[in-house]
């Protein structure tokens, strides 16, 4: 009988969070309605995260929680670095440790270990680590020294671990060749497909509904993002205090996610702008309500200076949402003709297209028509195709037919 692949995806993170886990439910979704035979998946999470991931699990991939005490434990006495490493940091000039495993993964002899929410850990098993963005480099002001410094030592050393490092957009690629000096043959594109995927669509009555809960207006634009500097809400403030006070135009914008301790900077700045009645913060919505707001509003406005992919761009070409999109790193190449885009720093480029989407219907419907052109060009399943077939190939294992993966270079 023909050796089964048994791979782990260890995604042990700390609390759900929109963008990195929801793209890990899609994918679990995904692996578990596949036809593929000869590979099992263990997705392995904090104990206290079962809930995440037990609606999407089924077939042949399985669950596993491992204790918070487990895990504390293993950072605490840095078990199983294999072997001792360290890394001088140039920027803080001092050693640092990376950590290992907690032995799990080896305990159950996995053939490969998939790391992809960017946490991660020494192991002497093959491994594709996943780092979704290189932020970091680009954008230091926005870490302290110590999560900078975190960062820098962890990504180096797991992309220097890995048999592969999977990123997102050919953008991406380019920046983890430059910047980190990674062979190109061991980087692997693989596009991610939409989250939405994984969910049923919103019923009429649901839509009715989150409007209700929310005060959802006729006319309204959206920001589904944790309120991260990079995220760069305030440019959508600085729009809106143009359209008011030089154009009379007072549009409401509705944001979802997590607030940040950037939050009260945001708030006020509107306070100062005038503009504070015009904005709304839901904080954390349900997957339900998300989508159902997505389907509600008249575009979606992603301003977002720095992305390693941009996952919300195509969630609103699934629910048929016209999207302003920044200009920065991979959204062009995500996007493609199916946004109009603007520079991240200009409040007066985004007001324009605010005012121009506003009041030309037919432009939103000709972006929502090339948006699901575009969509139809990325999907979970393909996704998932094409990381079985890496994991074959990291495993030093190939599929025994063509049909049973996608080509990577397809």
């Amino acid at each position: 009988m023909a050796h089964r692949l048994r791979i782990a995806i260890d995604c042990r993170i700390a609390s759900f969070q929109q963008g990195v886990g929801t793209a890990v439910l899609a994918l679990a979704k995904a692996l578990s309605s596949s036809d593929v035979t000869d590979q099992e998946y263990t997705f392995i999470v904090r104990e206290s995260m079962l809930d995440w991931l037990t609606p999407f699990i089924y077939g042949p991939c399985r669950l596993k929680g491992i204790p918070e005490s487990t895990i504390s434990a293993a950072k605490a006495a840095f078990r199983w670095i294999a072997p001792l490493r360290f890394i001088w940091h140039k920027y803080c000039a001092q050693i640092t440790y990376v950590p290992g495993s907690d032995g799990y993964v080896e305990s159950q002899q996995f053939d490969v270990v998939h790391f992809p929410t960017q946490g991660a850990y020494l192991t002497k098993l093959p491994t594709i680590y996943q780092p979704w963005d290189l932020q970091h480099l680009h954008y230091p002001q926005f870490f302290s020294k110590a999560d900078f410094a975190q960062r820098e030592r962890l990504y180096r050393a797991f992309c220097d671990q890995a048999s592969y490092v999977c990123v997102q957009a050919e953008w991406t690629k380019k920046d983890l060749i430059d910047q980190y000096k990674t062979a190109e043959e061991k980087v692997i594109v693989i596009p991610w497909g939409s989250a939405f995927d994984a969910y049923k669509n919103p019923s009429a009555e649901e839509i009715v509904v989150t409007a209700e809960k929310y005060g959802l207006p006729r006319c309204f634009f959206f920001y589904p993002a944790v309120t991260w500097p990079h995220k760069n809400h305030e440019v959508i403030l600085r729009a809106l205090h143009i359209l008011k006070s030089e154009h009379g135009v007072v549009p409401e914008v509705f944001f979802t996610g997590l607030s940040t301790d950037h939050r009260p900077i945001l708030d006020t700045l509107a306070t100062n702008l005038g503009i504070s009645g015009q904005l709304h913060f839901l904080g954390f919505v349900t997957p339900a309500e998300l989508q159902a707001i997505f389907r509600s509003a008249t575009a979606m406005i992603f301003p977002s200076k720095f992305e390693g992919f941009g996952l919300p761009i195509l969630e609103a070409f699934h629910a048929g949402l016209a999207v302003l999109s920044s200009n920065a790193t991979t959204l062009p190449e995500v996007a493609r003709d199916g946004a109009l885009y603007f520079d991240p720093d200009s409040p007066a480029e985004l007001s324009a297209l605010m005012r121009i989407i506003l009041n030309q219907p037919e432009l939103r419907q000709d972006l929502i028509k090339r948006g699901d052109l575009i969509l139809s060009q990325y999907s979970i399943k393909h996704t998932a195709a094409c990381l079985q077939q890496l994991y074959a190939r990291t495993a030093a294992v190939s599929l025994p037919s063509a049909s049973a993966a996608t080509r990577l270079e397809e």
